[in-house]
This record gives structure tokens, C-alpha cells and sequence, in this order.
């Protein structure tokens, strides 16, 4: 039986780099592209990621927006508060 053999690729990135993580999916898997420069991560999500946040926008423009707030306020009342973080370590 042969056992094929996965590269792994590295990335190396200074600590003054921004280090941008990108989900892309990949033959049919989920899998995280990285860059360290903005033109390169806008290329991976086709240039075009804010005119797609903005058309989102529109879906909800038929929305009662009072009906809403009035929702969100429900739920935030319904909802048992986080405890609080305990930061000793």
C-alpha cells in the first residue's frame, strides 16, 4: 500500500505583518488561505468582498426595523447574563 505524502506550505510573516486569514473552500473543502499584504488577501476573495457586504445590506431593507430593535431588546431580556470572567490564572 502507498502512502501518499502531504507538503505542508509555511508562511513566515514579521511581527510588524498583518497576518490575514481568508476561508476559502477548496475541492469541496473549507480550508484557510493566509497573506500578509491587503492587495494579496482582496485578490483571494475575488477583489470584490466589499461590494458583497454592501448588496448584503440591501437584503435587509424591507425589513420593519422597530419590529426589530423590539426582537433583539426581547431576547436580551429573556437571556441569563454570562457569569463573570474570572482572570486569575
Amino acid at each position: 500500500m502507498m502512502v501518499a505524502r502531504r507538503r505542508r506550505a509555511r508562511l513566515l510573516a514579521g511581527q510588524d505583518e498583518p497576518l490575514i486569514a481568508i476561508p476559502v473552500e477548496r475541492n469541496g473543502r473549507e480550508v484557510v488561505r493566509y497573506s500578509t499584504d491587503d492587495a494579496a488577501a482582496d485578490e483571494a476573495v475575488g477583489g470584490n468582498a466589499a461590494q458583497d457586504a454592501l448588496a448584503l445590506a440591501g437584503v435587509w431593507n424591507d425589513l420593519d426595523w422597530d419590529e426589530v430593535a423590539n426582537e433583539l431588546d426581547r431576547i436580551r431580556h429573556e437571556s441569563k447574563p454570562t457569569p463573570p470572567l474570572d482572570l486569575d490564572l
